[in-house]
């Protein structure tokens, strides 16, 4: 099946990666973040001085105490650092000088569906998996109705997935057997960009391949499962990254338990560019030493338009791919408006720069405008290819009025579908924040 996206803006900016190796050297630090998991209450399994393995549970869900996060590495529980109110912020582990970061662990071929399930519960598999809605970890005992496996991001310089399954071909390919297994022999649907080299992902038999044509968010999970098998009150579908897709399957397939990650580094105020690999939760200030030893720069876990600033624990968020590398804006221009801007960008033609369409631009952090009520706008309409109604459903999100919200389609969106509304917003609004604590509201009171 083949979707053309009319609806959408891809924001061309400088600094993409190409396809090269950077030097990067295995840290010896690691911090594990409970807030990569989003809304889960960590109960702490381990203590400051204890030691740990590969695949050593280092806390569990509080309301489900069977989904368990483990530690990526050997060593030592070093810190477990808290914030307001003692939540727990990172747990920082010391790995073992000389350690092998993959460990071979030893288990019966599953035979069922609940077997599988077991296996990735047991050895923290499963935090791999998010679900719609909420893009939470799913509950192991929920059915989906549909798996889904975005294979292209669109996102502003978002890596190329064949890069990033370089030598994990075999592994992705057993991995999405087994997904599907896990599944319950659900629909699997991979998602793919027409224009891409798709060898890899057509190789793959038992699935259903939807092509996807467009500017970004064509990339996105949410327009996919959209267009494709549309959310309905009650029901969920999972989604699944390529390289968590192959992680699963390097374990089922040679018994491989390996935390290891390929992400690139990008933005035009990145001091170099390229693609990296590394254990989840490795300490990134080697990497990216020039970057955070400034505070004219701000770094990115994630996409520039709904990826998280790095904080005080320099590493990639779990389900992040990219790290991307912005200036920090908030300068006063001379003359501002009045000059031509050949260099700047708009949605609008306010600035001549929309007569060389290929350009690419260094844009930085500024908010280009002061924040105000809503305004009436058809604005959103044009970069949200969703059927709904976004100016009305983000106003009902803003109030939390939860049976309004239900009745625009809450259920079909997340925070990174309003990205774009959110970067051209003429009212400067937190679209994203808006959705996401409404979302959490929905959450809670369900």
């Amino acid at each position: 099946m083949n979707y053309v996206i009319t609806k959408g803006l891809d924001l061309k900016l400088s600094g993409g990666a190409p396809d090269s190796r950077l030097d990067f050297a295995t840290p010896d630090t690691f911090f594990i973040r409970p807030s990569d998991f989003r809304w889960m209450t960590p109960k702490l399994l381990v203590q400051a001085g204890d030691r740990v393995r590969v695949g050593t549970p280092l806390f569990c869900d509080k309301k489900d105490g069977r989904v368990v996060i483990v530690s990526p590495v050997g060593g030592t529980v070093r810190e477990i650092v808290r914030g307001a109110k003692r939540v727990v912020e990172a747990l920082v582990v010391d790995k073992v000088q000389d350690s092998d970061p993959v460990a071979t662990v030893d288990f019966a071929d599953p035979a069922e569906m609940q077997d599988v399930r077991g296996l990735l519960l047991r050895y923290g598999l499963w935090p791999c998996l998010r679900q719609r809605p909420f893009s939470v970890i799913p509950s192991p005992d929920v059915m989906p109705k549909a798996v889904f496996v975005p294979c292209f991001d669109s996102n502003p310089l978002a890596p190329e997935f064949n890069v990033l399954l370089r030598g994990k071909e075999e592994d992705f390919l057993f991995g999405l057997q087994m997904l599907r297994r896990a599944a319950g022999d659900v629909p699997v649907h991979l998602c793919l960009h027409k224009e891409a080299d798709n060898r890899l992902f057509e190789k793959a038999e038992s699935v259903q391949k939807h092509y996807f044509s467009g500017p970004h968010p064509s990339g996105n999970v949410g327009t996919h499962i959209h267009l494709i098998d549309p959310l309905d009150k009650g029901e969920t579908v999972w989604y699944m990254d390529p390289q968590e897709v192959a992680r699963i399957g390097a374990f089922f397939r040679d018994r491989r338990l390996d935390f290891a990650k390929t992400a690139a580094l990008t933005g035009p105020a990145a001091g170099q560019t390229g693609y990296y690999t590394a254990v989840y939760g490795a300490d990134l200030s080697g990497l990216l030493k020039e970057e955070l030893d400034t505070d004219k720069k701000r770094v990115i876990s994630g996409s520039v338009l709904s990826g998280n600033m790095l904080d005080a624990f320099p590493v990639l968020g779990f389900h992040d791919r990219q790290i991307t590398v912005l200036d920090e804006g908030g300068q006063r221009e001379l003359f501002g408006w009045l000059l031509p801007g050949f260099r700047k960008w708009s949605l609008s033609r306010t600035f001549l720069a929309w007569l060389t369409p290929k350009r690419t631009y260094a844009v930085n952090t500024s908010l280009q405008g002061g924040r105000r009520a809503f305004m009436m706008t058809d604005v959103y309409d044009k970069v949200f290819p969703f059927d709904l109604m976004p100016l009305q459903l983000l106003k009902a999100c803003e109030i939390k009025d939860l049976e309004q919200m239900e009745a625009l389609g809450i259920y079909e969106v997340d925070s990174e579908d309003f990205a774009l509304c959110e970067l051209v917003c003429p009212s400067k609004k937190e679209g994203q924040k808006i959705v996401e604590d409404a979302i959490f509201e929905l959450r809670t009171q369900n």
